[in-house]
């Protein structure tokens, strides 16, 4: 009678071990932990003079590293507020690793590229470095943004700026 009993426990704890593990195989939390093609939408604010909005695309590898690209449009306002903002057009890379495959997630990211000056002749170089944290579909990221310009008419600028950061994943 005890054996019969130690094995209808066994096999109780068998199956439900078994559906636990077919749960956890079946369901993604973090959009970064599932291989594939993703699109990212981000609006950012670097404090205290830019309003930025972007796009990304790349490949989620599925553990956890994504590799892509992408474009966007920011204006620049300048601290007296009395002169016209200066419009960008940023052109990028984009590395970002999340930590761990749950429903919010910790991670990392770099971005670098240019900006292209739309009012004037010449560009930036940026870089980007940040942590943030996704929940689900969306997540906030708070980085250091770094521009280095490269003017014809003069040997250009360096402006440093702590940015906080919006996006959903599509």
């Amino acid at each position: 009678m005890k054996k019969v009993k130690a094995l209808i426990i066994a096999a109780v704890m068998l199956v439900c071990a078994n559906s636990l593990n077919a749960q956890s195989e079946n369901e993604v939390k973090n959009l970064n932990y599932d291989r594939g093609y993703r699109f990212d939408i981000e609006l950012s604010c670097s404090i205290p003079t830019i309003w930025e909005f972007s796009s990304s695309h790349g490949y989620s590898f599925g553990n956890g590293l994504y590799v892509g690209g992408g474009a966007g449009f920011y204006a620049e306002f300048l601290p007296d507020y009395k002169t016209t903002p200066t419009y960008y057009i940023p052109v990028f890379a984009d590395i970002k690793y999340s930590f761990c495959n749950t429903l919010a997630s910790p991670y990392v990211s770099l971005k670098g590229g240019v900006d292209f000056d739309v009012c004037n002749t010449g560009m930036n170089i940026n870089i980007n470095p940040a942590i943030g944290l996704d929940i689900s579909r969306y997540s906030i990221n708070f980085g250091y943004d770094m521009h280095h310009g490269v003017w014809r008419h003069s040997k250009g600028t360096e402006s440093h700026y702590f940015k906080i950061a919006v996006g959903i994943t599509i």
